[in-house]
């Protein structure tokens, strides 16, 4: 563990977090400032801590996604289907 990452660590916990809450904003406000901190800091990656929190968030990231992609899917298959029976939604 290094003190020198202790920043990149609330960082990236904070969108942990959010992810977990499936709160999508947050995460896309926090990213610039994210990237930002990672590229300021010399070797990132060096503090384990970093890595694993990155990876989770990496992947925690890609579930909110495809849930979000699954959702706006089938409120257009939805729109669609009530349009094409003259109904509105």
């Amino acid at each position: 563990m290094k003190p020198a990452h202790d920043h990149l660590v609330a960082k990236l916990e904070a969108m942990r977090a959010s992810l977990d809450a499936g709160d999508a904003e947050a995460v896309a406000l926090m990213m610039d400032d994210a990237v930002a901190s990672f590229g300021r800091t010399i070797d990132p990656f060096g503090d384990p801590r970093v890595t694993a929190l990155f990876q989770e968030c990496q992947e925690k990231a890609t579930r909110l996604l495809a849930s979000l992609h699954r959702s706006v899917d089938s409120h257009a298959t939805s729109r669609r289907a009530a349009t094409a029976y003259g109904s509105e939604r």
